[in-house]
């Protein structure tokens, strides 16, 4: 029996017509998923600042590079009329296992008030010690039927930088004492968070006169 002849122009067609449908599908499930991924972005954010700043009713927006080039985006928090603290966000390519991304909270005066990492890919349980805020959850507490206190975690190295002004070069990574904001085996991760906390509140004061006018 003789082999059948393969038709090439219309096995093109159909393979085109495969490859536009799929084309198409996939056009509508990144257009149909865009205003989602959007809206979660947007939460995140707005959770973050809430964690790092005083109570505030309004926000404005301006970016900033640093002195290693980064990109800052600070917001401007206002009550009322009132700038009552900015937030830095930058992203670090610093970080053991790719970018950090580390929010500061900064007071008027451009000191620091609170810092969480918000991104990143560090290695569990030991880059993740110097990145995450996570509730501690004590059984002993829990069979007392104690409630966990509400607010930001706890976090010994991320907590070593409140009440801080980044100076004309960043901090040493201080591993042992009772105030520490590295940990051993996970030095790379510790500097990459100090040099964005660093260059965040480094460039808020270089640029604090312009902070302190608000945005446009």
């Amino acid at each position: 029996m003789a082999a059948q002849k393969i038709n090439i122009p219309k096995l093109g067609i159909f393979l085109g017509g495969i490859a536009a449908l799929a084309a198409g599908l996939l056009a509508w499930v990144s257009t149909a998923t865009a205003e989602a991924i959007q809206a979660n972005l947007q939460k995140k954010t707005s959770t973050a600042l809430e964690q790092v700043l005083p109570a505030f009713d309004g926000i404005g927006t301006t970016i900033i590079n640093s002195a290693e080039g980064w990109p800052i985006k600070f917001y401007i928090a206002k009550k009322g009329e009132k700038i009552i603290g900015y937030a830095g966000e930058v992203i670090t390519p610093e970080g053991f296992s790719g970018d950090l991304t580390v929010m500061a909270g900064l007071n008027t005066d451009g000191s620091i008030r609170t810092v969480i990492v918000t991104a990143n890919n560090e290695t569990p349980g030991l880059g993740t010690a110097v990145t995450d805020r996570k509730v501690q959850k004590i059984l002993a507490n829990l069979l007392k039927g104690k409630k966990l206190e509400a607010g930001l975690p706890p976090n010994a190295y991320l907590d070593w930088y409140g009440g801080k002004k980044s100076g004309s070069n960043r901090w040493p990574i201080v591993k042992d004492g009772e105030a520490i904001n590295g940990k051993t085996g996970a030095t790379i991760t510790s500097r990459a968070v100090n040099g964005a906390i660093f260059a965040i509140g480094k460039t808020c004061l270089d640029h604090l006169e312009q902070l302190s006018k608000g945005t446009e």
